[in-house]
């Protein structure tokens, strides 16, 4: 029955060196991905998506993880030997995710991932090289996506280990890791406000969350602030801090007033 929901767009996560690596030009990784990894994932029928791609403010690393835990399927470039890479295929691995290994004919394969099949590019990036390599990834995707046999495809399998770890349903948390996690989406907040990510920018002053200002006096967020001399002028309502700053929102203003600048010891709750 056509429930009219477009169906579900498949992800493939993109572990890779993403600066600049030793021994390499300049945004040479960059241009793996653009001209060869990107196009034979798309071929594949998935959605290429890799750590730089979003512009979202938020806990990078957390993000990072749940992508690649999330992810239909992952593709790990093991060119370069990079140290985070490795780290992010270890997390795949242990929960036995389908991942397509590749690298480039410059790098010396790693002895632990000797075993596993991985597919080699040219590290020119000569066009036709790339026009060949393009194809063979797009088949390895396929093939690991849609398995026909039991091939060996992760540590876990290649050490035959029947359980792989696995994501509680449900996790308890303790009171102060509650208290960071609050804290952390509370931040994830305030910069999707700055920088125009978030769509409901009403509720953004719904929590209590208190700050001090320079004269000890503690606010809140949401409040009215101030600035104490004769005329008490209105500066705008309390949207947060940072080690140097506070930060108020004036109309469709966000206002910065350094902490220990002379206006900044000025500021207050009360206009008497």
């Amino acid at each position: 029955m056509d429930t009219g929901k477009a169906p579900e767009e498949k992800k493939c996560f993109v572990m890779m060196p993403i600066s600049d690596a030793d021994g390499y030009d300049k945004g040479h990784f960059t241009r793996v991905y653009e001209h060869l990894i990107k196009p034979a994932i798309e071929n594949a029928g998935f959605k290429p998506i890799r750590a730089d791609d979003t512009s979202k403010a938020n806990f990078i690393v957390v993000d990072i993880l749940q992508q690649i835990l999330d992810c239909d399927i992952a593709i790990c470039d093991l060119s370069a030997r990079n140290p985070n890479v490795f780290y992010e295929l270890g997390v795949r691995q242990a929960f036995n995710k389908k991942t397509v290994l590749i690298c480039d004919d410059r790098t010396v394969k790693p002895f632990d991932t000797s075993g596993i099949r991985t597919l080699l590019y040219s590290a020119s990036l000569r066009v036709d090289e790339v026009l060949k390599n393009i194809p063979n990834l797009t088949k390895c995707i396929t093939e690991t996506a849609n398995p026909e046999n039991n091939d060996v495809n992760s540590l876990v399998q290649l050490l035959s280990i029947e359980t792989p770890a696995n994501i509680p349903d449900k996790v308890q948390l303790s009171q102060d890791s509650s208290v960071i996690l609050n804290a952390i989406k509370d931040l994830n907040k305030r910069m999707d406000f700055i920088t125009g990510n978030d769509k409901k920018r009403a509720n953004i002053f719904t929590d209590d969350s208190q700050v001090i200002l320079p004269n000890g006096a503690i606010v809140k967020l949401g409040d009215n602030i101030f600035e104490d001399s004769p005329s008490h002028p209105f500066l705008g309502i309390l949207f947060g801090e940072t080690k140097e700053l506070i930060l108020l929102k004036n109309e469709n203003e966000i206002i910065a007033i350094p902490k220990n600048d002379g206006k900044g010891k000025l500021l207050t709750e009360l206009p008497f």
